[in-house]
């Protein structure tokens, strides 16, 4: 009969994986267009929530391994990690060294993988609620949409072909011309500011030529969680059975994630995830 253990795993993994995979869908559509600029925020939640979920599974069933199948307890959890997303994926990078792993797939801090994961660091801590703590007079923190603009800026002109780039700015610059001029509209970019008719029209062009390069950019982040995952619950599954264990305790947890070995040809090609 399988233990509650097993049962509070498999449902965090199911909560791990319907939170990673609904933030690449959502990020993978999100665009500064009123219709589809919610979605960003989506993203940012659910990518946040499950990553930092994924790294607390990974670290749980290691301390376990360690610790004779004992868990953390709910309160050296917290108050070690609470929503720490950099302390959680740095304990996670110490692991894999020490489990010998190789540390290429885990990023240092001035890479812009790093600049990322402290994004969806600071969410998670505080900057989800900049736009009440901004109308209640208790901002501090950046405005999110204004910090992903500028990291989506750096993928557009790193990973966009120029060809295309030059593409949407001519077809662009040739609507303006022909039915709308430049003049302002009502609509705000993801910077706050009044966009023109001719940002209006392009900046979306861009997002959506960016987006699938952006979405690889946070996959390539979780994927080495797959191996991690996998080492430290094959690890744990040795304690079992030199226990005496017949009916394990922890699920096969890398099986929730098997969309993390997907290589980066597929990734930019998925257009939906889940």
């Amino acid at each position: 009969m399988l233990s509650e253990s097993f049962a509070l795993f498999q449902q965090e993994g199911f909560l791990a994986r319907s939170s990673l995979l609904a933030g690449l869908n959502a990020l993978r559509k999100a665009n500064v267009d009123d219709t589809n600029k919610g979605l960003f925020y989506s993203a940012f939640f659910e990518l946040s929530v499950g990553f930092e979920r994924l790294m607390k599974l990974v670290l749980v069933i290691d301390h376990m391994a360690k610790n004779d199948l004992r868990p953390m307890t709910d309160q050296e959890l917290k108050n070690k990690y609470g929503h720490k997303i950099e302390s959680l994926y740095k304990s996670c990078a110490e692991l894999n060294d020490r489990l010998g792993k190789s540390a290429d797939d885990f990023y240092e801090e001035g890479s812009f993988e790093w600049d990322i994961i402290h994004f969806l660091h600071e969410f998670a801590l505080s900057a989800r609620y900049y736009n009440l703590s901004k109308l209640t007079n208790g901002q501090r923190t950046n405005d999110p949409l204004s910090d992903w603009w500028s990291l989506l800026t750096r993928v557009i002109h790193s990973d966009v072909s120029q060809k295309k780039l030059e593409k949407i700015q001519s077809s662009s610059l040739a609507y303006c011309d022909n039915f709308a001029g430049n003049s302002f509209t009502m609509m705000r970019g993801l910077d706050g500011q009044l966009m023109t008719t001719l940002d209006a029209v392009m900046y979306p062009q861009l997002v959506e030529a960016a987006a699938p390069h952006m979405v690889w950019q946070v996959f390539k982040i979780i994927s080495p969680f797959y191996f991690l995952i996998s080492d430290v619950v094959e690890s744990a599954h040795e304690v079992e059975h030199s226990k005496g264990i017949n009916h394990s305790n922890i699920p096969y947890m890398y099986e929730f994630f098997s969309f993390l070995l997907l290589d980066r040809s597929d990734v930019i090609r998925r257009r939906k995830w889940g």
